[in-house]
């Protein structure tokens, strides 16, 4: 999450991190979803807090934010800006399917209509719609298992027929031993291939092992992208009750 975020924020939360995180790779040898459920769990879990540095590089400019993220569940984000100082404070609410994004230095509260949901996050190479939808993959997509060589397994998905998504088709390649993600392409409806997410630094963290580093490469635009790196990340928090509101994103 992706997304995760899209691993990362994506990144991504399908399950329950408790189920999944000491599961053999056998469990989902012919079960696709299982296995994208138990992947995508394993960096985020029921509750999460974390610290993240996001690189933009646009061939116009380049772009470093330092960010803190906590999540509950496949259905809430909250991320605020660390650094640069200026846009400290600037916050980002996921809850279901709406979005909200702080301005703090002018104190504005926006809600992200649906006409916005395809423009960039953060002016990132992620949208607003990647943020709703990075971790519902198993409610758009019919997955399936492709291809296997030894561990690395390979699974397309392709829409529902009635699922609102931008993407023809996703390929994931996933390591069965660790559970952990290598890549992810996206696809436009006419097969052709939009941009690419390749994961790497892979760290054991409370049992699970997590790529620490994430980067979308949009096929279109030769030598940009987004790298998001993981600076810390806690799976044992407990969360303030309040935390996922509007209210909050003033306070934090």
């Amino acid at each position: 999450m992706k997304h995760f975020l899209l691993a990362m924020l994506m990144t991504a939360s399908l399950a329950c991190a408790s189920e999944s995180a000491g599961q053999a790779s056998g469990s989902y040898d012919l079960d696709a979803e299982a296995l994208v459920r138990a992947v995508e769990t394993q960096y985020q879990g029921d509750r999460s807090h974390g610290k993240m540095r996001m690189l933009i590089n646009t061939r116009s400019w380049n772009r470093t934010l330092e960010l803190e993220m906590w999540s509950e569940g496949r259905e809430k984000l909250l991320t605020r800006i660390l650094a640069p100082v200026k846009e400290r404070g600037t916050c980002t609410l996921k809850v279901d399917d709406d979005i909200w994004n702080y301005i703090s230095r002018i104190d504005r509260l926006i809600k992200i209509p649906s006409s916005l949901m395809g423009d960039s996050w953060m002016g990132s190479h992620l949208t607003n719609d990647d943020l709703v939808k990075e971790n519902k993959v198993d409610k758009l997509y019919k997955l399936a298992i492709t291809e296997r060589m030894n561990n690395e397994v390979t699974i397309t998905g392709i829409p529902l027929p009635d699922a609102a998504v931008v993407w023809g088709r996703i390929v994931y390649k996933i390591d069965t031993a660790s559970l952990t993600p290598l890549l992810v392409e996206y696809y436009d409806e006419e097969d052709v291939k939009v941009r690419s997410m390749v994961f790497s630094e892979f760290k054991q963290i409370d049992q699970r092992w997590l790529p620490m580093v994430s980067r979308i490469v949009p096929e279109d635009k030769p030598g940009e992208f987004t790298e998001m790196q993981y600076l810390e990340i806690d799976f044992s928090v407990d969360l303030p009750r309040d935390l996922f509101s509007i209210k909050s994103l003033r306070n934090r």
